[in-house]
């Protein structure tokens, strides 16, 4: 049985995909600092992990799959672009707390997943580092962006996924995307496929007035994107009809600004106003 530990846990999505793929492991471990993020992995799994600071993690286990989606604050397009440097302190820069306990630990498998932003050419030394640190330890790696919205989930979400093996078979590639010769893991990512689903099929018939903005609101939003797209800056409020097709990425401090996924809907509140649009 695949032994299992999953870093920056949150709830757990990479522990679900495991499921999902009918994969039978156990989870050695589970590190997650944030109590939300462990008691929602807890309910979901039936476990019961305490919040762990992986900055203090040193355990003595066997394990064959080590799982990690590092913060990607400082990375994000939507962040401050502090980055990963070792050493910096940043959030982002946890990454290498990762390397630390992979070069510890030595699984055979190494997954990791963070924004499309960690490839850019403000952040590819940190991304180049990582992969040579992994070369560096026995690991060959392979990498490519994938968007939700291609396998399966009506959501525009692209993200990086670096999978790495010990003593892994390598092929060669002409040039990386930055013209250096680049030499990786013979692993096959897999195929897009066409999206069947639309956002209309996932949302609930019956939502809460809570949930819901009035016009105004959103035309005040609308107002705001001129002043983003003026200056060439962050995300922009897009709101959707309940036919699009895929939802828009959920933002980083999307609990500060409710904005990102809002659906336009034709519709009266029970006080005889006209809503906007819900989140």
């Amino acid at each position: 049985m695949l032994k299992v530990i999953e870093l920056f846990g949150g709830i757990g999505a990479m522990t679900q995909a495991l499921k999902r793929l009918g994969i039978e492991f156990e989870i050695v471990d589970y590190v997650e600092i944030d109590k939300y993020a462990v008691a929602s992995y807890n309910a979901m799994n039936g476990t019961n992990f305490d919040p762990q600071d992986i900055t203090k993690w040193d355990k003595d286990v066997e394990c064959d799959l080590i799982m990690h989606g590092s913060p990607c604050q400082d990375f994000s397009i939507s962040g401050l672009q502090k980055g990963g440097d070792e050493g910096s302190g940043t959030r982002s820069s946890l990454m290498w707390e990762t390397v630390r306990i992979v070069n510890k630990l030595k699984p055979k498998y190494v997954v990791w997943e963070n924004v499309r932003n960690v490839i850019s050419e403000t952040h590819w030394h940190n991304f180049e580092k990582y992969l040579n640190a992994m070369a560096s330890m026995g690991y060959a790696s392979a990498w490519q962006v994938l968007n939700a919205k291609d396998y399966g989930v009506p959501q525009n979400r692209e993200r990086v996924f670096v999978v790495s093996v010990l003593n892994g078979r390598t092929v060669y590639e002409a040039m990386n995307l930055f013209g250096d010769s680049e030499k990786k893991l013979d692993f096959e990512f897999p195929k897009p496929f066409p999206l069947t689903k639309k956002l209309k099929d996932i949302l609930e018939e019956n939502v809460d007035e809570k949930y819901f903005i009035s016009q105004m609101m959103i035309d005040g939003f609308l107002k705001h994107n001129e002043k983003h797209i003026k200056k060439g800056t962050g995300f922009i409020f897009k709101p959707k009809t309940e036919d699009d097709d895929v939802a828009n990425t959920l933002r980083a401090n999307a609990a500060l600004c409710a904005t990102d996924n809002t659906i336009a809907v034709n519709d009266i509140d029970p006080m005889g106003n006209q809503r906007g649009g819900h989140t």
